[in-house]
């Protein structure tokens, strides 16, 4: 994964963190907080995939229409 999205993890688990009152996060440890940030890593991740796969699949389709006979223009 990239740098970027490690970074955007961070970002979001920080951002979360922000909103829970004191009494809240003490009732959540540091590792509950990391498995948060892990599955919002893989969470990006599998979004990305999913991108790279229609990216991909577009251009194929765009490829094949232009598998053409040549008439000379």
């Amino acid at each position: 994964m990239s740098v970027e999205n490690n970074k955007m993890a961070d970002k979001v688990v920080t951002a979360f963190k922000n909103i829970l009152t004191d009494e809240t996060k003490a009732h959540i440890s540091d590792q509950e907080f990391h498995e948060l940030n892990l599955m919002v890593r893989e969470a990006l991740s599998q979004h990305l995939s999913q991108a790279a796969e229609i990216v991909e699949n577009t251009a194929k389709q765009l490829r094949s229409m232009t598998d053409h006979q040549d008439i000379g223009l």
